[in-house]
């Protein structure tokens, strides 16, 4: 389909034409988006703010594109918009008191000062001394930034890293309590996180090795909880049951992976 055939499809069916865009521009968006994330994760999750957007107001952006216009340069745009947002967006505003809870009184306000309030690293000594009688060097703020983000890995892959360890043959598509597992709530994680860092460094190597589509399914279902029904609907599957097979396959892959530490 060309690209006025394209543009064309979004005027008479915009969900069609979604599909279509999707189909053609998938691999270009992605390249787009490496130009400005190197992480896999920040690079797929970016994706699905992108196929979100697209689809809001049902597909009003495309409904709305101009005949004459060109596809790729307001792809261009409409990713940098989605990598800055990216960027602004404060990445500790959800995270869990499970991890809170774990940091000294001076790591919490290197946490604040960097993470939710962007101070460069290097001024951040100089602040936790100044206004909270701390002290602070600079070798202090790399620890703690360096203990911060090991605790938020950790916390981000605790429920796929609990499906893998089940003894079972399929991962729950709908709720993990299908497979006998409870959503894993902060009681039940380990003492010492450290336990699972090796294993969340195995992994995240085993995910990097999955193509872009499958690191996506992953991505949806045990980053973001996302149903079946949602994701097929993101990932625009015929039906859900499409995303139940596959995501067995992708688990029992990782899973083999993770077999010496599991």
């Amino acid at each position: 389909m060309t690209d006025t055939a394209l543009i064309q499809q979004f005027k008479v069916d915009p969900s069609r034409g979604y599909a279509a865009l999707l189909d053609h521009y998938t691999p270009i968006i992605l390249r787009m988006i490496r130009r400005f994330l190197s992480d896999p994760d920040e690079v797929m999750e970016t994706y699905t703010a992108i196929c979100e957007r697209l689809q809001n107001e049902n597909f009003k952006a495309l409904r709305e594109f101009r005949i004459n216009s060109e596809l790729t340069p307001w792809l261009s745009v409409v990713v940098a918009n989605a990598c800055r947002d990216r960027f602004r967006k404060n990445r500790a505003t959800s995270t869990p008191r499970s991890v809170l809870d774990q940091l000294t009184e001076r790591e919490q306000k290197v946490f604040k000062y960097y993470y939710q309030d962007h101070i460069p690293q290097s001024e951040i000594p100089d602040i936790i001394h100044g206004q909270n009688q701390l002290t602070c060097t600079s070798v202090d703020v790399n620890q703690a930034i360096t203990k911060i983000d090991s605790l938020l890995s950790i916390n981000k892959r605790w429920h796929l890293l609990a499906a893998l360890r089940a003894n079972k043959p399929a991962v729950s598509l709908e709720d993990l309590e299908a497979v006998g597992l409870s959503p894993v709530s902060d009681m039940e994680r380990p003492d010492n996180v450290k336990d699972d860092e090796e294993r969340v460094t195995r992994l995240n190597l085993a995910v990097e090795e999955l193509d872009p589509e499958d690191q996506l399914l992953i991505l949806l279902r045990f980053d973001h909880g996302m149903r079946a029904e949602q994701i097929a609907k993101v990932m625009h599957y015929e039906n859900h049951k499409y995303v139940y097979t596959r995501l067995r396959t992708i688990v029992n892959r990782l899973r083999r992976s993770m077999t010496p530490v599991s």
